[in-house]
């Protein structure tokens, strides 16, 4: 009798990679901006028109900049981060806050808060090995209940900041109304340039743009060119290899979700200056939006394995779903319908695509 060898541990799936299977997973959402250009052009003559694809980019820049950031978490097989609404949204207040210092200390500000903000996410999953999902999203509870509560639910305005300077005063009352004279002004020009940081538009591209494609560029280095993308690269295909073969798994998660809340404040700030104030909901719905944009792009979430050029499609992907659907006249619920119907579709398919290539043990 013959006997029937099989595969080391008894895995008997059926991992041949056929053609169409390498061309889903590799251009899989290139070929779907093709097909969507394709309606687009059909639905609309003017849908390549400069001033609709330049709406269409940057309509999703927010989007790009934050999945750019949740791209290292899932990268390094962590799944996402779902604490990216409220790193937004307290490094917006906090951007606002720290104005009355100038707007870079306060921008500065806001990105160390946002540091600070991944750096516990980090050390807390890639040292206990929380689930990532889980955590974050109990950290985003966390921060939620802190700025509504230290604000009384209200709202901040960039304005607000003249009225909470001087509440103390330690010159001569005569200098110090002088002072404050003068100071008002500088305060109210801050006030001012701050809120047109999101509809600056140097060169006719609104500045937000740029710093999306900025992101994304500093992204695909890091992962692609850097030793830190390699590390990445192997925790998250196998974290306990990872350790064994030297790699510090906990300071590279650590890292991972430092860039992403990084990238999460930054889109927060741009986000405040767009909305003129600093709330707790700036951010709502870009953890989901993100993820489904990563995924869509072509990266695994079981880690280890996609690229920056990739999510960049996902997000120029969602920004055509989103384009195409306003021009047939469906409204922003039944979007948001369709997008989470297309989270379950992407990750539904990701997971088949993993089985079929014989990954899906992570």
């Amino acid at each position: 009798m013959s006997s029937i060898s099989l595969p080391l541990g008894g895995d008997v799936r059926k991992t041949r990679q056929n053609s169409l299977t390498l061309l889903i997973n590799r251009f899989g959402v290139f070929f779907m901006i093709l097909v969507l250009s394709g309606v687009g052009l059909i639905v609309s003559p003017g849908f390549f028109s400069s001033t609709n694809l330049l709406n269409i980019l940057n309509a999703v820049s927010y989007l790009g900049i934050v999945a750019a950031g949740i791209a290292f978490v899932i990268f390094c097989g962590q799944y996402g981060d779902m604490s990216a609404p409220m790193t937004m949204a307290i490094s917006g207040v906090i951007s606002v806050e720290f104005m009355r210092y100038g707007l870079v200390p306060a921008f500065l500000a806001a990105m160390a808060t946002g540091l600070v903000i991944g750096a516990v996410n980090g050390y807390i999953v890639g040292k206990f090995r929380a689930n990532a999902i889980i955590w974050t999203l109990a950290m985003n509870f966390i921060l939620e209940g802190l700025v509504r509560w230290s604000y009384k639910g209200t709202q901040i305005y960039p304005d607000m900041a003249t009225e909470k300077t001087y509440q103390t005063g330690f010159f001569l009352p005569l200098l110090a109304k002088l002072d404050r004279h003068i100071m008002d002004i500088d305060l109210v020009s801050r006030a001012q340039a701050f809120n047109g940081l999101a509809t600056t538009y140097p060169l006719g591209v609104p500045l937000v743009l740029y710093v999306m494609f900025a992101v994304m560029i500093i992204g695909y280095i890091v992962m692609s060119k850097t030793t830190f993308g390699n590390q990445l690269r192997v925790v998250g295909s196998s974290y306990e290899v990872g350790r064994m073969s030297g790699i510090n798994a906990t300071g590279t998660v650590m890292k991972a979700f430092m860039m992403s809340s990084l990238f999460a404040s930054i889109a927060g700030i741009f986000m405040t200056s767009l909305n003129r104030v600093g709330a707790f909901y700036i951010g709502q719905g870009y953890d989901f939006q993100a993820v489904t944009a990563i995924i869509l792009g072509g990266m695994s979430l079981s880690g280890g394995r996609g690229s920056m050029i990739g999510v960049f499609g996902g997000v120029f992907t969602l920004g055509l779903i989103s384009n195409i659907l306003t021009l047939v006249g469906i409204g922003t619920f039944t979007q948001k319908m369709i997008t989470g119907f297309l989270f379950i579709v992407v990750v539904a398919v990701n997971a088949r695509s993993l089985r079929k290539l014989g990954r899906d043990y992570a």
